[in-house]
């Protein structure tokens, strides 16, 4: 048995988006309003649980500014 929840995205026909989520425990939710864009419907499903993925260099980058700010703190 999947233990993650199934994310969707829906293009609503509207110019809008939606999110859908199935639980594991087969509880559903969406979005309880429509989105203008894709990324704002994404930043509101994180907000619900989503998890966004960075891509490897996006998680290179940020580990490096942060070790980056670690040593400006000691320095």
């Amino acid at each position: 048995m999947d233990k993650r929840s199934q994310w969707q995205f829906v293009d609503t026909g509207r110019q809008t988006w939606k999110w859908k989520v199935s639980h594991p425990d087969g509880t559903q939710s969406e979005s309880a309003e429509e989105f203008a864009t894709l990324m704002a419907c994404t930043a509101d499903a994180a907000q619900h649980g989503y998890v966004v993925w960075k891509s490897e260099e996006e998680r290179r980058r940020a580990s490096q500014l942060g070790v980056m700010d670690v040593l400006k703190k000691k320095g």
